[in-house]
């Protein structure tokens, strides 16, 4: 099989993310629709445990096997003398895909009700949040972009889903409301139940929900639950609700949102941690476009070159004519970028740059085969392997990671020493 990472236990807890900020503490009423109890306030680190939960039933954080698949019946290393020059590889090393774990934190806020514009200018849905049409609203748009996207990644892919507010409030949970979870059937008819009953209500605690969902990937991950990549993404129509604010951690909107940007999303993409967090600012989120593209580059997520002053470091939608078109667009280009294929070099002492080749084994019987090295730019069409910025790692590209990625029982071989083979 393409291999997948053992459980690292080595993230540092001692990269702390901040205690929880507006999260569910008596203060709100409980969201009635949420499974389980609510979650208690956040630790003041991430390896922390957080409070009891409410008085509903228990609820579940998901059902995940962390063990490794048995060893039979993987596929057989390549023979490289049959495909490469006889005696030519120094060495041949299976390569691991990194699993990759996607949190979805959406906006249910009222305003998420209006039609998007041109039918409802963002400042009339600020005043009046309402359905002006039967037209779809912005939920509904986003609701039909997300099931699409979701619905073509990966059945290895862990996906989950948070909400704010939880509670027609200013309530956060501490726990998803759909647990991270390999796309099974069972997991995808969750999701699009969940995202078919949603109601928008409430305010934007938008602060306590992305923290609250770093400290949630970051405590799997510390107990062994969750390997590989992370990557929230946030998708909002607004900004920090004043009165969502906690006073303890932070006075008023714009302190609190100072906080996220300045400190908990810089902590979460760090060294240790490492998630990283795209964002999708939907009509309405006009006040907030520093903001969000000040998240998205704090996330590891923005182009080298962008400016979040100039809002142009995540994924825009303000100014959009097709919000459906638009939002379908951004999620196909955020899943790709997470579903990266990024294989990690060996290890070995004088390794020659130009004597390394990578050799793909189909487990639907084909005969192993060279992936070729394209470096031409891997969204402008380049279909096999490249030596990734950092030079520590490849990366595949075009097909050649769509087959991988598909692929779930095939073998991916990192072959050292033989000559090597470009595109024909």
């Amino acid at each position: 099989m393409i291999r997948r990472p053992r459980p690292a236990l080595a993230l540092s807890a001692a990269l702390a993310l901040a205690a929880c900020v507006a999260v569910d503490d008596g203060r709100l009423p409980r969201d009635t629709t949420t499974t389980g109890g609510a979650g208690g306030s956040g630790g003041a680190t991430p390896s922390e445990t957080g409070g009891t939960g409410g008085t509903g039933d228990t609820g579940g954080t998901g059902g995940l096997d962390p063990q490794n698949p048995p060893d039979a019946g993987e596929l057989p290393r390549p023979d490289v003398d049959a495909i490469f020059e006889t005696g030519c590889a120094t060495a041949t090393v299976e390569a691991e895909l990194p699993e990759v774990n996607m949190l979805f934190v959406l906006d249910r806020s009222e305003s998420m009700q209006c039609n998007p514009p041109p039918t409802t200018a963002s400042d009339a849905c600020e005043i009046m949040p309402q359905r002006a049409t039967l037209d779809p609203t912005k939920w509904e748009i986003t609701r039909e972009a997300l099931a699409d996207a979701i619905d073509k990644l990966p059945r290895q892919t862990r996906v989950g889903i948070s909400y704010f507010s939880n509670d027609d409030g200013c309530g956060v949970h501490s726990r998803p409301r759909i647990p991270l979870r390999p796309l099974e059937p069972a997991q995808i008819a969750a999701i699009q139940a969940s995202l078919a009953s949603v109601t928008p209500r409430g305010a934007t605690p938008l602060v306590g929900a992305t923290i609250l969902a770093y400290r949630h990937l970051h405590e799997r991950a510390l107990a062994g639950e969750l390997t590989g990549q992370s990557f929230v993404v946030l998708l909002t129509d607004g900004e920090q609700t004043a009165m969502c604010s906690d006073e303890a951690r932070c006075n008023g909107a714009e302190n609190c949102t100072q906080l996220l940007v300045e400190e908990e999303v810089g902590k979460a993409s760090g060294p240790g941690v490492g998630i990283r967090t795209f964002v999708i600012g939907v009509p309405g989120s006009e006040p907030a476009i520093p903001v969000l593209s000040a998240i998205a580059q704090q996330g590891l997520t923005a182009p080298a070159d962008c400016d979040p002053t100039a809002g142009d470091c995540h994924f825009d939608m303000t100014k959009v004519q097709d919000l459906g078109a638009a939002l379908g667009t951004a999620l196909e280009q955020i899943v790709g970028r997470a579903l990266s294929c990024d294989l990690p070099l060996p290890d070995a002492e004088d390794l020659d740059p130009e004597r390394v080749n990578v050799v793909y084994s189909s487990s639907l019987g084909a005969p192993p085969r060279v992936v070729p090295r394209d470096d031409a730019a891997c969204d402008g069409g380049a279909d096999g392997w490249q030596y990734a910025q950092d030079g520590k790692s490849i990366t595949l590209c075009g097909k050649a990671c769509e087959d991988a990625r598909k692929d779930e029982a095939g073998r991916m071989d990192v072959v050292l020493g033989c000559p090597v083979q470009g595109p024909d």
